[in-house]
């Protein structure tokens, strides 16, 4: 048996009962222990030549090379892998028509894997086994280079080919970073330069279609058919004009800012992860000492926004006001000592917002009722749900009020979580009683199912 390297990405192997052309997998032996090496092996791989045919490529067996765990299949000849040459406008042009068939054939792989292709001859391509593409994926995170951690399907094709677009207009990775987990970072976060700054002249549509796949809504990513037309106006019009040389040079100086400004910005969510609770709970319990303080001084010198109201309105305005985080509105519609709690969180998550605000750049949590009213859409890393849903109020015959609604906070704990966020449903019964200037919440009696 002879092992003969033909590539970085390959290997030709002689054994009795043929040639083989090896895959690197880049898995050791100990960790491939665990692998379901019978799964992989009926987990054929995909070879479209270059006049559209589609046949399988199946993998024979593993063998050990060089501590590396070497996945055997049939021989091609002439095939190479991906290099930087290969980062052109006609190499996207021609994996377009492959990633149409992968999909008309069901191939089960969500978007391209740098190590996972390889070039034939004929103009045709080979994909490996979706079942070792996810091994070599899981365990090598250091070459995701296409794939998005979270996506499936059309947006995730899309994002591949924003990946390939970035770089051929560039010349480097739009989601660089030290780590794979930094990357995946970048990637949920969304955070990219302007492209028309590091691909000076590039027109503002590309630069749409581009962004769209890489960091916009899934259900608006470019779909094939758009970046089919989008290549066939790269490859006979182009979409990057001249720039005079100080134009050129503005721009550059401009990008290299913006470089900056997302490097702080993602130092700082580190920071704010690793030890900004410390200081939201010291600035939570600071809040909640002067909101104790105040509201009392403030209750007895001006009147309640609730004066002339009747019960019912009061009960419709406290909880506006939790969806608000406003926790004077809250203690205007409540007797003393009543609802504590509940203005307590209000305070503590209005804190926790304005601080991520202020050291990660991320907004104030959308309204649960406005997120389920779009359709519940998924909400990027650190970003959830707040406030109350499906609110009904109900007059009761002794004067009470019953409101049922779902109440959504941020995952206990912390602030990740996304559309996972915790939500309880809840029922409270109202009690109310006449006040000095206006109709007041006396008591609250809760009932909280999960």
């Amino acid at each position: 048996m002879t092992v003969n390297k033909i590539d970085n990405g390959a290997l030709q192997y002689h054994a009795p009962d043929g040639v083989f052309l090896g895959i690197p997998t880049g898995i050791s032996t100990r960790r491939f222990s665990s692998a379901d090496t019978v799964a992989i092996r009926n987990s054929e791989g995909i070879i479209i030549s270059g006049a559209g045919e589609i046949s399988s490529w199946p993998i024979e067996r593993f063998i050990e090379f060089e501590g590396d765990m070497i996945a055997l299949g049939p021989w091609l000849e002439e095939s190479k892998p991906f290099e930087k040459e290969d980062f052109t406008p006609e190499m996207i042009a021609r994996l377009l028509p492959a990633i149409r068939l992968l999909k008309s054939a069901g191939f089960p792989m969500n978007g391209l894997y740098s190590k996972a292709v390889r070039w034939l001859s004929d103009g045709g391509i080979l994909i490996y086994p979706p079942k070792l593409v996810a091994w070599m994926v899981e365990l090598n995170q250091d070459s995701r280079m296409w794939i998005h951690p979270d996506r499936k399907g059309d947006s995730a094709w899309s994002f591949s080919l924003g990946v390939l677009a970035w770089q051929v207009l560039t010349g480097s990775d739009p989601f660089a970073g030290e780590t794979d987990e930094a990357r995946r970072e970048r990637i949920r976060l969304g955070i990219l330069p302007p492209l028309e700054s590091l691909a000076p002249g590039v027109t503002q549509n590309a630069e749409i279609l581009i962004r769209k796949a890489l960091t916009g809504p899934e259900e608006t990513a470019p779909t094939l058919e758009d970046w089919g037309s989008f290549i066939k106006l790269w490859l006979h019009e182009g979409i990057v004009s001249a720039l005079p040389e100080t134009e050129l040079q503005e721009r550059k100086a401009r990008a290299r800012d913006k470089a900056d400004g997302i490097e702080k910005k993602l130092r700082n969510r580190r920071w704010f992860r690793k030890s900004g609770w410390k200081l939201l709970v010291s600035v939570a319990v600071i809040a909640g000492v002067l909101a104790f303080i105040s509201a009392p001084i403030r209750k007895a010198l001006e009147a309640p926004v609730t004066a002339g109201m009747p019960p019912m309105e009061v009960a419709e305005t406290y909880y506006r006001a939790i969806d608000d985080m406003d926790s004077e509105i809250m203690d205007d519609c409540l007797a003393k000592k009543i609802g504590k709690d509940d203005v307590r969180l209000i305070t503590t998550v209005y804190v926790t917002s304005k601080m991520r605000q202020g050291y990660e750049g991320i907004g104030d949590p959308p309204l649960a009722s406005d997120w389920i009213k779009d359709g519940k859409p998924e909400l990027s890393e650190g970003i959830w749900p707040w406030g109350i849903s499906d609110l009904t109020l109900k007059q009761l015959n002794d004067g009470r009020i019953e409101a049922r609604y779902r109440f959504w906070t941020p995952p206990e704990g912390g602030t990740e979580g996304g559309a996972a966020s915790w939500s309880v449903s809840r029922i409270d019964i109202l009690h109310f009683t006449q006040g000095r200037k206006s109709w007041e919440i006396s008591s609250i009696q809760r009932t909280t199912e999960e």
